[in-house]
């Protein structure tokens, strides 16, 4: 459980400058916050990467699609169009990267069993 405290931490983070940014007036600490949060999941992924308990695959794709789908509905947020609701890209993208969230932890488990 100790090594699962970054990736807890990046989660509650990104959750919380999600919620501040949504509900207050505190664009830049939401914004902090979720940077914040990105950093330690990126530096909990990489740690389990180094230390050989987690070797990328395939899963890595609901990552990248997910970010994507994401970055795309934030971006259309902005923008004036009738094409399509971001909401949708946007809870599709948080999805896939859930998705890879519950992958990633799924076959480090798994490798500390054979291991």
């Amino acid at each position: 459980m100790k090594s699962k405290v970054l990736l807890f931490i990046g989660i509650i983070l990104l959750v919380a400058g999600i919620i501040l940014k949504k509900i207050t007036q505190m664009d830049i600490l939401g914004l902090a916050s979720i940077i914040t949060g990105v950093i330690f999941k990126s530096i909990y992924i990489l740690v389990k990467v180094k230390s050989g308990e987690y070797k990328p695959g395939k899963e890595l794709i609901f990552l990248v699609v997910g970010l994507l789908f994401l970055f795309t509905g934030l971006y259309l947020q902005r923008i004036d169009q009738a094409l399509i609701k971001p909401i949708y890209l946007i809870v599709f993208g948080i999805s896939l990267k859930i998705t890879f969230i519950i992958r990633f932890i799924q076959i480090v488990q798994s490798g500390k069993k054979m291991g």
